[in-house]
């Protein structure tokens, strides 16, 4: 032992007949049968504790974590070590993951498939408490906290932001994630200056872009584009910030991603295992709703509506336009959010002056580009054999900036008009006025389908 360092770790000295004491032993052998036992499944008497939450699953529903009463467990004898309550702790929470009633309704089974490394339900679950959570973080009055600050520098700085992205070649999801961590610092601020804004925006991209991007641009590039308002030194700082004001959270469930799961659990074929870890839609759909959720988002009003809603909500619209047929519009955004029409019923109404807007919009400088050839692959491939619906271009994923600060106000404006509408109009219609007759034939549906070169 004398040509050995010693670990810093205390350890036992042996005795004088150069034998370990037999109390040392036998604890040391306790907590090397105990660490091999960390990855073992807890036996029926470790989950005694939770037995009454496993047989009331609807209790587990209706309930919220803050109310769930202490239930007591059997203390394990003295001295004896035991694995019960740290698979109780984890175990326990695990039955609230279920949503609230006033997100999705309980009764109907989640979308999702059986998937290969989750259980469907579970992560349904999971990502609806994501969902609200994140909502909760964001103010919708959240311009109120910085007297300098106006509603419309929002919108402008969001469209910068976009087009950052866009000359940088970065996916719609980057984009999404800046503009969350944007309005969650805003929202737990006060005051921010006019001249820190762009800061704040650059670096919100900035952390997105290193959280999504297999490769981000350098922090200098990010310098660069803000035109020396910002320096590397101050970008760091504020990110430093930033992190801490977010929590640290940075996972946030985008409208672009209940945007593709939406469309997977629309389009996919689960009799072969594995089909919905790959893409079975087209890029033109997705692009289509895509835009519909950039112009949208750069709204303050975005800020009232959950991620899933307003995702639902455009997808909603969009199935309107390619079926020309309000009921398989309806149907398809609630078969694939398992939300109810009361629920999703009221982001519909708000989002659909943006949607009136593109589609009668026939600019070609602001038109929709979709029309991007899809890589061809042989038959000869085995994923395309295995799996024929699999999209392998990603070109609908990279972000575009084909809205502008002009195509928003116009679209405010058909909002404003609508609600003045509504208000005085003895009878409510339970969608908003549709465009004018100067934008359409005295045949043309409410929901206006556009011509095929517009809003391609």
């Amino acid at each position: 032992m004398s040509s050995r360092t010693a670990p810093k770790t205390r350890l036992n000295k042996k005795t004088h007949n150069n034998t370990w004491p037999t109390t040392n032993k036998g604890s040391k052998k306790r907590r090397a049968e105990a660490s091999e036992d960390d990855n073992l499944p807890p036996t029926k008497r470790s989950l005694s504790c939770v037995e009454v939450a496993e047989t009331s699953p609807e209790v587990c529903i209706a309930a919220s974590p803050a109310s769930v009463p202490h239930t007591p467990c059997e203390s394990p004898k003295k001295g004896y070590y035991s694995e019960t309550s740290t698979w109780s702790d984890l175990r326990i929470p695990t039955c609230f993951l279920t949503p609230s009633t006033t997100h999705h309704d309980k009764k109907s089974s989640p979308p999702l498939p059986s998937l290969p490394w989750a259980d469907g339900s579970d992560v349904w679950s999971i990502m609806c408490v994501n969902d609200q959570k994140s909502t909760a973080q964001r103010d919708p009055n959240l311009m109120e906290r910085h007297p300098t600050l106006q509603p419309r520098m929002r919108s402008i700085l969001l469209d910068w932001v976009i087009e950052v992205c866009e000359v940088y070649k970065l996916h719609r999801e980057t984009f999404y994630l800046a503009m969350d961590y944007y309005d969650r610092f805003m929202s737990t601020h006060y005051d921010v200056q006019k001249s820190q804004l762009q800061l704040v925006g650059i670096t919100c991209l900035f952390i997105a872009a290193k959280v999504e991007e297999i490769y981000p641009p350098k922090i200098s590039e990010f310098a660069y584009v803000t035109d020396g308002a910002c320096n590397e030194e101050e970008i760091l700082k504020q990110e430093l910030i930033i992190l801490k004001g977010l929590g640290w959270t940075l996972n946030t469930i985008t409208p672009c991603t209940w945007l593709n799961i939406f469309l997977q659990v629309q389009s996919g074929d689960w009799s072969k295992p594995n089909t919905f870890i790959y893409p079975q839609y087209g890029g033109t759909v997705y692009t289509r709703a895509s835009q519909l959720l950039d112009l949208a988002s750069l709204d303050e009003g975005s800020l009232r509506f959950l991620y899933s809603h307003m995702a639902a909500a455009a997808l909603y619209h969009i199935q309107i336009n390619l079926t020309n047929s309000f009921f398989q519009g309806r149907e398809t955004a609630l078969r694939v959010s398992k939300l109810s029409w009361e629920q999703l019923e009221p982001c519909v109404r708000w989002i659909e002056p943006f949607y009136i807007f593109l589609s009668t919009e026939e600019r070609p400088q602001e038109l929709l580009r979709a029309n991007i050839p899809r890589i061809e692959i042989k038959n000869r491939s085995f994923l395309k054999a295995t799996l024929p619906n699999v999209v392998l271009d990603e070109t609908h994923r990279i972000q575009t900036h084909v809205t502008d600060l002009e195509m928003l106000e116009i679209a405010q404006s058909l909002q404003l008009d609508a609600i003045t509408t509504l208000d005085s109009s003895p009878e409510k219609t339970c969608l908003l006025t549709p465009p004018s007759s100067s934008h359409k034939s005295s045949a043309t549906p409410p929901h206006r389908i556009p011509s095929s070169e517009a809003y391609t």
